[in-house]
């Protein structure tokens, strides 16, 4: 006797879960095509101030910067978050006035008017010395192909400004006004060559006169205090000393020469017993020595910064030369930035040969410790052997966790397809083929 089947009840719960699943609880609005961006701005600014397109000092492409008729130049810093921990920024609109509030519908008052972002990055606005926005124009690129650099001529002021109006347009406003002009003229006459030509002055750049004014930024530079990542990575890892090898067959010998002076069987016992004591009082000599190496005054505490292990004046003679280097890197054209770069070595503003001499030294002892290494200890293929271990644990620790990071971003339905059998089918590409 055939009786009707009833229809599965786990099918159909499993069914509606998926579709209560699918649904999200809150609907989203459409992504804006162009999004809002957050800028930190000077508070002092004027009304007229306004960003403007101009070529940048450094790679002779155009770049955004804030121009404030009142305070002059800034530049923009993006600051971004990190990738692996998504953030977002949650803008709202200025408190308003309650008493204005209340006289407004109750509909109009819960209308939200805040915005999120999809990334937490931010734009800070920081003052730029106007000396860096004139000097595309006072060292021009060559663009012959000979070898020797081109002639430099003494120019007015307007035939530079004139370059900089050709690069960008934008800023022909401001150049109208005479706090701008007068700004980038003054920047100018610091480290040019002038010249009176009747009632007119001509300039032409002095590479000493620029290269004193960056050691100046570079020595204020250093008061402040370089940041913590260069300071580390190009100050102190690069004053470190070498550590040599330490030879562990001495220390062995002396203790099989104690071992055999304290049991040798001589007619003189007296002799045996001072043998002993002298071993004993050097051991104890030795062991107060290394304790105190160990407990050296000088040894910073958890959490303080150990001292450089220099000449005197050394380490401040790499700052200055890092952060002259990072202006150079950072502000200035590629082909000035080399030129200055050899003329501070030559120069006699700042004698740098202290350092390169220590410098020179180091590297010997570097070039001598690796030597002693790769000669004599033999232990050190077995923590070669160890360290390529911990490498590749590492590497896939890393791996690991990144593949359960991709696998808490799946969704329901690609983990679902992921479980279907796809064996004997053929894949979608096999369908575009030509044939």
């Amino acid at each position: 006797m055939k009786t009707r089947g009833r229809p599965s009840v786990k099918s159909t719960t499993e069914k509606i879960e998926n579709e209560i699943s699918s649904t999200p609880k809150v609907q989203l609005g459409p992504e804006s095509s162009n999004p809002l961006q957050l800028f930190i701005l000077p508070e002092k600014l004027s009304k007229e101030a306004r960003i403007v397109t101009l070529q940048n000092s450094r790679y002779s492409t155009h770049s955004r910067y804030l121009l404030c008729p009142e305070n002059g130049f800034y530049e923009f810093t993006k600051v971004a978050a990190p990738k692996t921990t998504p953030r977002s920024w949650l803008l709202s609109a200025p408190e308003p006035n309650k008493d204005k509030d209340l006289e407004e519908p109750i509909a109009k008052r819960r209308k939200s008017t805040g915005y999120v972002t999809k990334n937490a990055d931010m734009v800070i606005a920081t003052a730029i010395d106007p000396l860096f926005i004139i000097l595309p124009a006072l060292a021009p690129l060559s663009t012959s192909k000979g070898s020797e650099a081109p002639k430099k001529l003494f120019q007015s002021s307007d035939d530079y400004i004139e370059r900089i109006l050709t690069a960008s347009s934008q800023i022909s406003g401001f150049l109208q006004t005479k706090s701008i002009r007068h700004l980038l003229e003054q920047r100018m006459a610091v480290v040019c060559d002038a010249v009176e030509a009747g009632d007119e002055s001509m300039y032409r750049l002095s590479e000493e006169k620029l290269l004193a004014e960056l050691l100046k930024k570079a020595k204020n530079m250093c008061e402040k205090g370089l940041p913590p990542s260069m300071e580390e990575k190009l100050v102190r890892k690069a004053l470190d000393t070498p550590v040599l090898s330490i030879k562990r067959e001495e220390s062995s010998m002396h203790e099989l020469a104690s071992e055999e002076d304290a049991t040798a069987d001589t007619p003189d016992t007296q002799m045996s017993i001072s043998t002993v004591d002298s071993t004993a009082t050097s051991l104890s000599e030795t062991s107060t020595s290394a304790t105190s190496f160990s407990e050296d005054p000088t040894e910073c505490k958890p959490g303080a910064v150990p001292p450089i292990n220099a000449p005197e004046g050394v380490a401040d003679l790499l700052r200055l030369r890092t952060a002259l280097f990072f202006i150079c890197a950072a502000y200035l054209p590629p082909h000035v930035g080399e030129s200055l770069k050899k003329l501070a070595i030559s120069s006699s503003i700042v004698d740098f040969a202290p350092l390169d001499s220590h410098l020179a030294h180091l590297a010997k002892l570097r070039q001598d410790a690796l030597a002693s290494r790769s000669l004599g200890d033999f232990s050190r293929k077995r923590s070669l052997a160890a360290e390529d271990v911990e490498t590749r644990a590492e590497k896939k620790r890393k791996e690991d966790e990144e593949e359960k990071r991709k696998k808490a971003n799946e969704s329901r339905g690609v983990k679902a397809l992921k479980k279907v059998n796809v064996t004997g089918m053929k894949k979608m590409s096999d369908f575009f083929k030509k044939k």
